[in-house]
């Protein structure tokens, strides 16, 4: 059963670091180096000196860019730039930005969620992870015993309890109200009562979470978990836990963008053998040559398609054409059930590793915006893009739900709720 329990979060004082926009970041996997170097001008007090400092040539084991986090965390809480709850609390969040012209919110609960390994289906994750990232990550939890950034997961409620109890909440005053640069704001409502406390306790006592966001730090946070219980650990110790931002899967304000594939720098040869491979597994219908083509118009025209066959559109640079490219219906429902209901692993697993193999990763990337694709390919930088539709959530919790992980890069959950909205810190007892 999940155990989703309220905390002390640790939070930034308006009254000394000023407007809130300017002390918040994106998570550390979506940060530059020039988005860096503008937040660290953007204010004094900005959390990417918590979350992705800046490296330095003298850098060292023992003077580098964690312990500078851990330095500037002990400062900014003594100078009281941040304040620790007195209670425990969950923080409802609501979120509302721009989606293709329409005003969209979306609401989430941030929690302390005890830490489960995988295998005991309490929380689910949906891809692999890659080991110089939970390195990086885990480095900067021992130097600062701190969730700076959460896990974002996914539950159901289906009678909706705790919708029901948000909206409560919400006819109340909020801890804080503030938009960002980019136009998105951000309202804040801390929930202590017993009677609430208990409610949310229960209700999601009977969820099974998925990993949504965030397996890296998730996984570091059951490394980090592991050190650390062998000398203090009990079962109420704040290491046991992860920060998680809790979002409905039908929350209006969920949105989930594909991931492209773009491949590069194949020789004539290999990429003779891609088209082959296209070919003998897809039936192509030509859209007219890429200077006809807007991105919005090929994804509309694949939705259609998708209504009776599996779908792919393709943008190559060779003859500059774009086309649709389908599958029979059902045609590998044999092997593996609902995951090959996923074009992404088709397109994977049927076209890209058999011909790339071992080199995949030197010869793809990957980007959800479909603007950049098309013209990556148009100016020569690609020399093909493959493009995708959203993952439905219906199917992604059913793949998940059976254990199995999808291709990498397959989900953009859109926008990233930024870091520093609040800290969760691992020290004592939750």
């Amino acid at each position: 059963m999940a155990d989703v329990q309220p905390f002390r979060g640790l939070l930034f004082n308006p009254q000394v670091v000023g407007n809130l926009s300017n002390a918040i970041c994106p998570p550390y996997d979506v940060i530059s180096p020039d988005l860096q170097r503008r937040l660290y001008n953007r204010s004094p007090f900005n959390a990417v000196r918590l979350e992705e400092g800046e490296v330095h040539p003298s850098d060292a084991s023992s003077n580098n860019r964690y312990m500078r986090a851990a330095d500037t965390l002990r400062q900014w809480t003594i100078e009281g730039a941040l304040i620790r709850d007195k209670v425990p609390a969950y923080y409802l969040i609501r979120h509302s930005f721009h989606y293709q012209g329409k005003l969209l919110t979306r609401l989430g609960l941030m929690s302390a969620v005890r830490l489960e390994e995988y295998n005991r289906g309490v929380v689910l994750p949906h891809e692999y992870t890659q080991r110089a990232a939970k390195q990086d990550r885990l480095a900067l939890m021992d130097a600062c015993h701190t969730n700076f950034s959460h896990i974002m997961l996914l539950y159901r409620d289906s009678d909706s309890h705790m919708l029901s109890l948000f909206r409560q909440i919400m006819a109340n005053d909020s801890a804080f109200n503030f938009s960002d640069e980019e136009g998105d704001s951000y309202a804040m409502w801390r929930i202590t009562d017993a009677l609430n406390v208990k409610l949310i306790r229960e209700t999601m006592s009977t969820s099974v979470l998925y990993i949504a966001d965030g397996h890296h730090r998730y996984e570091t946070s059951l490394a980090y978990r592991d050190n650390q219980v062998k000398e203090v650990g009990t079962e109420d110790s704040a290491c046991n836990f992860v920060m998680s931002y809790l979002v409905e899967f039908d929350d209006p304000g969920l949105v989930v963008l594909p991931y492209h594939r773009l491949v590069h720098s194949l020789d004539t040869e290999t990429l003779a053998r891609l088209y082959q491979n296209i070919d003998n597994l897809f039936t192509s219908e030509p859209l007219g040559e890429v200077s006809q083509i807007t991105p919005d118009k090929l994804l509309a025209k694949m939705e259609m398609q998708a209504e009776n066959a599996q779908v792919l559109g393709i943008v190559r640079g060779d003859n500059n054409t774009a086309s649709l490219l389908t599958l029979p219906p059902k045609a590998y429902a044999e092997e593996q059930e609902s995951l090959t209901s996923f074009e992404a692993w088709i397109l994977e697993e049927k076209i890209l590793k058999p011909t790339l193999g071992d080199s995949l990763d030197q010869h793809v990337s990957w980007t959800h915006d479909a603007h950049a694709a098309i013209g990556n390919v148009k100016n020569g930088q690609h020399q093909v893009a493959f493009f995708l539709r959203p993952l439905n959530m219906s199917l992604f919790q059913q793949i998940v739900g059976r254990g199995e992980r999808l291709p990498r890069k397959s989900t953009f959950f859109y926008p990233k709720l930024p870091t520093g909205l609040t800290i969760n810190l691992l020290d004592g007892r939750i």
